[in-house]
């Protein structure tokens, strides 16, 4: 049990500043997203872009095999996006004082949450067994997870896309 503790401590001190102001921002954001909010499609890609951006950061500077891992990230990304479109299949958007609006939803957070832990997870477990970067089959694994993860954020930013269109035109 001592050990479990040390290591959840150490887990947690080790931590960059930034991982925990990216989950205050889920968190804010995600509780923003429970009640009916004005839809920006700037907006709606800012986390996509954060965990992009923090996926190709560690993709390009301590895999070893980025060729293999990329094509998978972005393959898994745009299977994710498939799988997002579907779980917000049921996502209502309306106009209102010719502002587009969508409907609250715990979803934004439950996917918000689930990514960043999917992503904590992965990096803790990089940093504990870092020979990981250099297996291949790692490698791969890391890019159908961190791909998929990502992807699911643009489900609802590609029916905002399409609801905008179709609604403000």
């Amino acid at each position: 049990m001592s050990e479990l503790y040390t290591l959840a401590v150490s887990i947690i001190t080790h931590t960059p500043i930034w991982v925990w102001i990216v989950l205050l921002i889920i968190i804010k954001k995600g509780i923003a997203l429970l009640k009916d909010t004005e839809v920006s499609v700037g907006k709606s890609c800012l986390m996509p872009v954060i965990f992009i951006l923090w996926s190709m950061d560690t993709i390009a500077t301590k895999f070893a095999y980025p060729l293999y891992l990329i094509p998978c990230y972005l393959v898994f990304l745009t299977l994710g996006a498939f799988a997002g479109l579907y779980i917000y299949r049921n996502k209502t958007f309306y106009v209102e004082h010719t502002v587009l609006m969508q409907t609250g939803s715990k979803i934004p957070l439950y996917i918000m949450i689930i990514n960043f832990c999917i992503k904590y997870a992965l990096n803790v477990l990089l940093s504990i067994q870092p020979i990981l970067y250099s297996q291949v089959s790692f490698n791969i694994s890391y890019g159908i997870i961190a791909g998929f993860t990502v992807g699911l954020f643009f489900g609802n930013t590609i029916r905002a896309i399409r609801a905008q269109s179709r609604l403000l035109a």
